[in-house]
């Protein structure tokens, strides 16, 4: 089942569907215009955790968050045409499966980060 954000938003526009990167409540990476996966790009562009590369072999992202297992979900895609290639949850020794309990987590905290930064 898509993730709530996806289900919300829809499909507003005409062209391919939309593919959840949480069908199966981790990340996966056959996903197209994932609306959370989306929302956390934005986040890692809005503050500034991201690199660009275009013509290299990806553009890169993280996102902290707390919660019972706080980190950074570290992303990876090309270009902004709507995959996120790659993300995993990183903390000083350990790199781990992301689940969509991680992304929830991650928008929860970063609303009231982004909120208090106004």
């Amino acid at each position: 089942m898509p993730c709530k954000l996806c289900v919300e938003r829809g499909k507003p526009w005409s062209g391919d569907d939309p593919r959840c990167a949480f069908e199966r409540e981790t990340f996966s990476p056959d996903n197209w215009n994932c609306a959370t996966m989306n929302a956390l790009r934005n986040i890692a562009e809005a503050q500034g955790h991201t690199h660009r590369d275009d013509m290299g072999p990806c553009s890169i992202g993280f996102v902290p968050f707390e919660g019972d297992d706080a980190g950074y979900i570290v992303m990876t895609w090309y270009k902004n045409r709507g995959r996120t290639g790659n993300a995993v949850v990183m903390r000083d020794s350990e790199i781990r499966t992301f689940t969509y309990q991680d992304a929830r987590d991650a928008l929860a905290h970063n609303a009231r980060v982004m909120e208090e930064a106004r």
